[in-house]
This record gives structure tokens, C-alpha cells and sequence, in this order.
């Protein structure tokens, strides 16, 4: 009687075996493909969050100071005919807003004023100049402008909701090195994440023939997260006009920056900005000549601080690593010689 089953005991072994391997992958790749919990709850909240509205808007309050702290640096390399000079410099500065009104739109009208500076700058093999207006009574020529402008009303703002600048008033001229108005402009209607929406702009330049043009340009924002009541917005600076010249592109080299900006939606304004820029030129004024500029800025809220006590700068020191407050000269082999102190 074995005898006989065995054979078919020995088919239904090798059948089963056979099954075995057939379904073992499948079930091994149904397992491999199942998604952990994790992964799901990742999934779900992102889900919800692409389809998510967010209102981004200033909520400043009439009466109000508030207070930021704006570290600067850049670091330029300059070579020319077989010759590099290197320069380098780096500011600390505190300023302040002050709530003037909020009218019934909720524009807001607000004074910024220069609480103090401390600035630090060197160029070549030449020795470093420095001023600290906490402390030092001498200002050197370099930074008599802005020596002159700390503990003054420096403009007076009015700004909707949304952050467009709808009034400036103002002695002082207004300069654009890339970094932005004194507010962010934002969307006017609830955005979801991924929201882009872009701000217009011209950007000044000259080209090979040292003739002054025009640049359309704009300024993209995209809404990237939203975490704990805070947005984070990236942006960046896109050159519309088509740029060929060495020479062009190195003349908006400060103009052309990306960064991220922290927006606190409870509180209605934003808690950090930092601002970078990473730029070359090569050929600009001849094959030999090249400009490499590098640059950041980190503009902060300070958070719970009295009133009438501004923040102190503290103690500079060269870094390798540094935003100017003026724009990077750009020589020429016709130009005269800049003379150093």
C-alpha cells in the first residue's frame, strides 16, 4: 500500500512546493509595497495640508515697538591683468518700528528708526576699518553717512494688510540691493502650499558700452511649509530679460538674491529673513578678469525687549565669509586708481 502512494504522495509534495514558490513572491511583494503607518499618516497630512488655506497678513497693533537686529556680510574676490584684491566687511545693526496707526483697513503707518550700527570692513592688504556707534566717538569717513542717521526717524511707512507699501515719506533716498521693501508683499486671498506668486520689478544695469539699462525682472515667493503657526515663504529673484553679458551680469550682481523668510501668522509679521547671494562674473572687462561675489543677511526679531532699550551689537571680527551697504565698484582698465587710506 506505500508502495503505491508513494508516487503520488511525491507529486502532491512537489505540487505543494511548487505552490509555495508561486505564491511566496507574491505575498513578499504584497508585504513589501504595504505602506507603513507612518508613511500613511506623512501622506494624509500632507494631503490635507495641499488643500489647506492660510491667510499671510500684518497684524500690528497701534502703539507698538518692535524691534530687529539685521547682520550683514559679503566677501568680493577681484582679479584683473594676473592681480587679485580680496575684500570683505560686516555690520551689525539694530532699528525699530514704531506703531504710529492702524486705520480701519487695517493699513498700518509706522516710523523706522536706526538704533545703533557696528561696522567692520577691509579691503586688500589694507588695515581693517571699524565703528561701533555704542561706543566709539570717531567716525571714519567711510561711514559718515549712516554714522549720521543712527537715533533718527529714517522714514515713515504706511503698509496694507498684505504688506504693499501704500505711502513713504522720506529724506533719505531709497536704495535697492536686492533685499526687498521694509515689508514682504503678500498674497491678498488665502493660499494653499505651493502657492507661487511673483512681485514685478526693474533692475538697473550697464552694458558693454557703459551705457545705463534696464532690466525687467521679478521677485517669486512660494508658501513652502506651514508648521506650529509659523509659514515659511522661499523666494528669489529671476532676471526676465535675457542676460548675455559678463559685463551686464556683473553690474546686478547684488540685486540677484534667494532666501527664506519665517512669517508669524498669529502675531502678523515675520520673525526671521535671511537674504543670500552667490554670483560670478568671468570676462566682464577683458578674458582675465573675474568677480566673484558672496553675501548674506539675517534680519531677526527681538523678542520681549523693554521700551526705550534697544539692542546692543556685539564685538566684531574679521570673517571670511561677508552685505555691503554700498555696491561692489567695478573697475575698468580705463579707470583711475582707487585710492586707499
Amino acid at each position: 500500500m506505500f508502495e503505491k502512494t508513494q508516487p503520488l504522495l511525491r507529486s502532491l509534495c512537489i505540487a505543494i512546493l511548487a505552490g509555495l514558490l508561486l505564491v511566496a513572491p507574491t505575498s513578499a511583494q504584497a508585504t513589501k509595497q504595504q505602506p507603513s503607518a507612518s508613511d500613511r499618516i506623512n501622506r494624509a497630512t500632507k494631503q490635507m495640508q495641499s488643500k489647506q488655506l492660510y491667510k499671510l497678513q500684518y497684524k500690528l497693533k497701534k502703539g507698538e515697538t518692535i524691534r530687529f537686529t539685521t547682520e550683514q556680510s559679503v566677501a568680493t574676490k577681484f582679479s584683473m591683468a594676473g592681480e587679485l584684491e580680496e575684500s570683505s566687511s560686516r555690520s551689525l545693526s539694530a532699528k525699530t518700528w514704531k506703531v504710529v496707526n492702524v486705520d480701519r483697513l487695517g493699513q498700518i503707518t509706522f516710523s523706522l528708526a536706526l538704533d545703533s550700527i557696528n561696522m567692520w570692513q577691509k579691503t586688500g592688504e589694507g588695515d581693517p576699518i571699524a565703528y561701533d556707534s555704542t561706543k566709539d566717538k570717531e567716525v571714519p569717513d567711510e561711514y559718515s553717512t549712516v554714522a549720521d542717521s543712527v537715533g533718527k526717524t529714517l522714514a515713515i511707512f504706511t503698509v496694507s494688510p498684505a504688506g504693499k507699501v501704500i505711502n513713504r515719506k522720506s529724506n533719505m533716498r531709497e536704495n535697492n540691493f536686492g533685499v526687498g521693501k521694509v515689508t514682504i508683499p503678500l498674497p491678498e486671498q488665502p493660499i494653499p502650499i505651493g502657492y507661487q506668486w511673483n512681485v514685478p520689478t526693474l533692475i538697473q544695469a550697464t552694458d558693454d558700452h557703459d551705457k545705463n539699462i534696464q532690466l525687467k525682472a521679478r521677485v517669486n515667493y512660494e508658501l513652502d511649509k506651514v508648521t506650529e503657526h509659523t509659514a515659511y515663504i522661499r523666494f528669489r529673484t529671476e532676471v526676465l530679460t535675457p542676460v548675455t553679458s559678463e559685463k551686464v551680469k556683473s553690474t546686478i550682481m547684488q540685486k540677484m538674491t534667494k532666501g527664506e523668510i519665517a512669517f508669524d501668522m498669529q502675531a502678523g509679521r515675520p520673525k526671521i529673513k535671511v537674504v543670500r547671494w552667490n554670483e560670478k562674473a568671468q570676462g566682464f572687462e577683458g578674458p582675465d578678469s573675474f568677480l566673484e561675489y558672496v553675501g548674506k543677511m539675517s534680519e531677526r526679531l527681538v523678542a520681549d525687549t523693554p521700551a526705550g532699550s534697544g539692542p546692543q551689537t556685539a564685538a566684531l571680527a574679521p570673517i571670511k565669509e561677508a552685505v555691503a551697504k554700498k555696491p561692489v565698484e567695478i573697475k575698468t582698465r580705463d579707470g583711475q586708481p582707487v585710492l586707499r587710506k
